[in-house]
């Protein structure tokens, strides 16, 4: 399994894992030994990538969690996602009525990745980062069908445990039908239909206009109304619902806790999620982890269902394995499986010195989880400073409860 290194990690004669990717064009191939001048390019061309460094010393001793199926599953369902959902903009584009248009796209990239899901019920969302060949409007909500089947999915599972384990009251229970995950895949898709004829705000670095903003506050009614005719009601409903919080904080309704449909508060999570952890023009992307616990544990928590953040933290892995992790021992570690769970606690093996030099065999330290070591926090990951995420005594399993702002921006109406 490959480590994953900042370019500003890489060193003349390391070799590369996977092909370095810019503009749909092959930069460097896979097997490239890097020289000097190949650095140089990476530098130039493409400074914030990771990079995919070949480790044969680590492969031989330790067994990386293979999350190779999973990564093809989710990129398979954004190509068919795109391809769908580029047909419906079209569609809207000419101003033609939505109307009974032909979903099969739709519910094809739907069935694939619900019979994979169906076959591997612990499989972890992976969390695709492209590039830019698509509108943020036609993959953002492509993204946000691929999260929120994948954490229906793991819901449903959660369900069918708890029925199962109140063995004494089953003889007292309806059998009830299975939990049906396609509107809330649809509602994901047409989330912000009613936002495409602002998609030009997306450019724009500084806050909403009132006109802006009054579309966007409205943007959920109007987009239940110009939904398919052949879409289950349901998802004109999810659709309504997507910006309410939990609290009652939310947007336009201020609808909160039980009476917002669980399709919706599902939608709200992987929305908001997606959209801070995807670079736009109009700020910088956080990195995942932060992100998690911001939503999870730290001061967005209030703004979503308790419940389906355990079901959601337990589900996104914000650390890719190989990811090289510094820890408050000034050592850096790289990620070997996920922390399942505890998804912000992966499970290590210490690989490299302070000055983030490979160590020699003899020296390697684990593998372990990051749980059973609290000494052993995260310190940065990216190069990206999260001593606040992970200070001493942070607990992974307790909420904390803010509060949270009128949104003036595009940004700000989807995160926190």
């Amino acid at each position: 399994m490959p480590v994953i290194l900042q370019v500003h990690e890489l060193d003349i004669g390391m070799r590369l894992a996977n092909p370095v990717i810019r503009d749909r064009n092959i930069l460097l191939p896979a097997g490239k030994v890097l020289n000097d001048a190949d650095i140089d390019t990476l530098r130039r061309s493409c400074p914030r990538a990771a990079i995919h460094i070949s480790d044969p010393v680590l492969d031989d001793l330790v067994s990386f969690q293979d999350v190779t199926r999973d990564r093809k599953v989710a990129a398979a369902t954004r190509r068919k996602l795109l391809r769908a959902m580029s047909s419906v903009r079209d569609k809207f584009s000419s101003r033609m009525a939505l109307g009974g248009m032909d979903l099969r796209g739709v519910h094809e990239a739907m069935a694939y990745i619900t019979h994979y899901l169906n076959e591997n019920p612990n499989a972890a969302a992976m969390i695709m980062r492209p590039g830019k060949e698509a509108s943020y409007l036609t993959e953002h909500p492509a993204n946000v069908f691929y999260l929120s089947v994948v954490v229906g999915n793991a819901v449903r599972n959660f369900v069918r445990r708890d029925l199962g384990n109140r063995s004494s009251l089953r003889s007292y229970q309806r059998p009830r039908p299975p939990i049906n995950v396609a509107p809330l895949g649809l509602a994901a898709l047409f989330m912000d239909v009613a936002m495409w004829p602002l998609e030009e705000a997306f450019n724009q670095p500084g806050p909403l206009s009132p006109e802006q903003r009054e579309i966007v506050w409205h943007h959920p009614h109007a987009g239940a109304e110009v939904l398919p005719t052949n879409v289950p009601l349901l998802v004109g409903e999810i659709v309504r619902r997507h910006h309410e919080n939990y609290d009652g904080t939310g947007y336009p309704d201020g609808l909160s806790a039980d009476q917002i449909p669980l399709f919706a508060r599902i939608v709200r999570l992987a929305d908001a999620f997606d959209a801070a952890t995807t670079t736009r023009v109009f700020r910088q992307a956080k990195s995942p982890p932060r992100v998690l616990w911001e939503m999870t544990m730290g001061p967005y928590a209030h703004l979503y269902d308790p419940v389906l953040l355990k079901i959601f933290g337990g589900v996104v892995q914000p650390f890719p394995i190989g990811a090289k992790l510094r820890l408050a021992c000034g050592r850096y570690a790289v990620v070997v499986r996920f922390g399942g769970n505890y998804a912000l606690l992966p499970e290590v093996i210490i690989a490299f010195d302070e000055n983030g030099k490979r160590l020699p065999r003899e020296r390697l330290e684990g593998p372990f989880k990051l749980e059973e070591h609290p000494a052993l926090r995260i310190v940065s990951y990216g190069g990206e400073d999260l001593t606040d995420v992970y200070g001493e005594g942070t607990s992974y399993t307790e909420f904390q409860m803010p509060v949270a702002a009128e949104f003036q921006t595009l940004f700000e109406s989807v995160y926190p």
